[in-house]
Parts: structure tokens; sequence; C-alpha cells
């Protein structure tokens, strides 16, 4: 028996970005994309509604722009939503992701979608 997956980049974008999952959540993604053969993680980390990423030289980029007051983008609930991953979070992440055969691709949205960045540091605007 011959199996072998047709198309060579097998993925899955994963918005963390506008709704954040904690790093146990998308350890938990990758098993499920290696399990059904998904290869390629493109992880969402910038918009306008969250920064992800921790960048230690502008700390108020995930203190101020990875949190915002409604859950859900557009909603009024009033519950705080927001989140950001440690520079060691993202290296787990990728180690993780490459002990299964799944390759990281990190997306950094500049000089569009910049709304959490300019919360964080209005002088950048």
């Amino acid at each position: 028996m011959f199996d072998q997956p047709r198309f060579p980049w097998r993925g899955l974008m994963l918005d963390v970005a506008r709704h954040f999952l904690p790093k146990h959540e998308v350890l938990r993604i990758i098993d499920l994309m290696a399990l059904h053969r998904l290869n390629t993680l493109h992880l969402h980390l910038t918009d306008d509604q969250g920064r992800r990423v921790e960048i230690r030289r502008y700390p108020r980029l995930t203190e101020v722009g990875s949190w915002r007051r409604e859950s859900r983008t557009g909603a009024s609930d009033g519950r705080p939503h927001g989140g950001h991953y440690t520079q060691d979070d993202i290296r787990e992440i990728i180690a993780y992701a490459a002990e299964r055969f799944v390759t990281v691709v990190p997306e950094i949205e500049t000089p569009g979608h910049v709304q959490a960045a300019l919360a964080a540091y209005p002088s950048l605007g």
C-alpha cells in the first residue's frame, strides 16, 4: 500500500492575534495537526486586536497591546481578553511542533494592522 499526502504544504492558520489561546491549547492543536498529517502552522501573532509575542525592548507591546476590553471583536460583553507568549513560549511551541514534523511560520504584520502597538506606544503614530 502506498500512502502519501497529495500536497506538500498542508497547513492551518491559527489567528491568536484576534483571539488569544493559551500555550497549552496551541500545543494541543499541534498534536491534532500531526494526527491529521498537517505539516505547517501559520501563527498569526499581530493585528489590530492584539500583539501576542514578547519584544523585550518594547514591553508595553504586550503589557498594553495584548489586551482589549471585550472578549470578542466587536462585542460589548465587558470581559477583558488577552495574553501573550514569551520568547521562551515561542521557542517551546516551535520545538514541540518540530518534534511532530510541523513547521511553524510566525506572522508579524507591519506597518499595517498596528492599532494594538499604537495603543502601547502612541508616539509611533
